[in-house]
């Protein structure tokens, strides 16, 4: 990985600064099919499928916006290193939605009351994992403007800058691609029920019986991103030592290793669930007066 010592500069005074290039790339393919039975004895259907890919070069994670730059990379140098799949990738998402009002023996009375009256309907949506961002943890340089620092400034990783704020980043693991492992997906089911109640002439109440995530699934919403661990070089180290061979006119900084975490702590563990948009199951009752 690059290092630019402050020796390498012009001015070897200034510890961080900000530059940007209007270098990323996106591509996005996606196929979309929708499938429709209109409305007829009752009962209406509607199911939409989509396969999508998408790819870029290292786009913001979100944080900051688009004009406020990129992943931190791997090499500033060589932005195409970046390539993998998009943070808003989502390979595959199917959403259906019902509509049904029966109409069996409309001139009994008994029957109309008892079922006819009513109106079922939901939606559902199962929807692929987004990539998960591979996070890195501890100071791979704990540098400074000294002529001896192998860093620009503390936490710097490869000389990278993190978008926007002008802060060094730890950045990413180099021994895996960007991107490449997909969090986990999630499937939702919300139903409803109402009844109009005629009350006299144009005047009817209708009641509305609602249940969102009618199935109570858990909906992963975020995991830990902590992929890999650096650890300083040390002579007492016995996975890092300090006299360990490096190439020539190198110095042993530190090792990367595999995040040990176990259990809650361990990658790719759910580390949030049922946001507001997705929660848990909820049931909601309601009337409106219609005149």
């Amino acid at each position: 990985m690059p290092v630019y010592r402050p020796a390498d500069r012009i001015n070897a005074s200034l510890a961080s600064y900000s530059t940007g290039f209007s270098v990323a790339n996106t591509w996005y393919n996606s196929m979309a099919a929708t499938l429709r039975r209109p409305f007829a004895n009752g009962l209406e259907l509607l199911a939409n499928y989509t396969w999508a890919h998408a790819s870029d070069t290292g786009q913001v994670q979100g944080a900051n916006g688009t004009f406020y730059g990129d992943d931190t990379p791997l090499d500033p140098n060589n932005v195409r290193l970046e390539n993998g799949l998009s943070d808003t990738d989502i390979r595959n998402r199917f959403t259906g939605s019902f509509l049904y009002q029966p109409r069996i023996l409309m001139d009994n009375k008994v029957v109309k009351y008892a079922l006819d009256d009513f109106s079922f309907s939901g939606s559902f949506i199962a929807s692929a994992g987004q990539p998960i961002f591979l996070g890195m943890s501890g100071t791979v340089f704990s540098g400074s403007t000294s002529a001896t620092s192998y860093g620009a400034d503390g936490n710097i990783y490869g000389g990278a800058m993190s978008s926007s704020s002008g802060a060094p980043t730890t950045g990413r693991p180099p021994q895996i691609g960007r991107n490449s492992i997909i969090g986990p997906g999630f499937k939702d089911f919300d139903f409803r029920i109402t009844r109009n109640v005629p009350i006299h002439e144009k005047m009817y109440i209708q009641f509305v019986g609602e249940a969102f995530n009618l199935l109570n699934n858990t909906i992963i919403t975020s995991v830990n991103t902590t992929y890999s661990t650096h650890t300083s070089a040390s002579a007492t180290s016995t996975t890092c030592p300090s006299n360990a061979s490096a190439p020539a006119g190198s110095v042993v900084q530190g090792c990367i290793a595999p995040f040990a975490g176990t259990g809650l702590s361990k990658f790719g563990t759910m580390s949030g669930s049922n946001n507001a948009l997705y929660g848990p199951r909820q049931l909601q009752i309601s009337a409106k007066l219609f005149f």
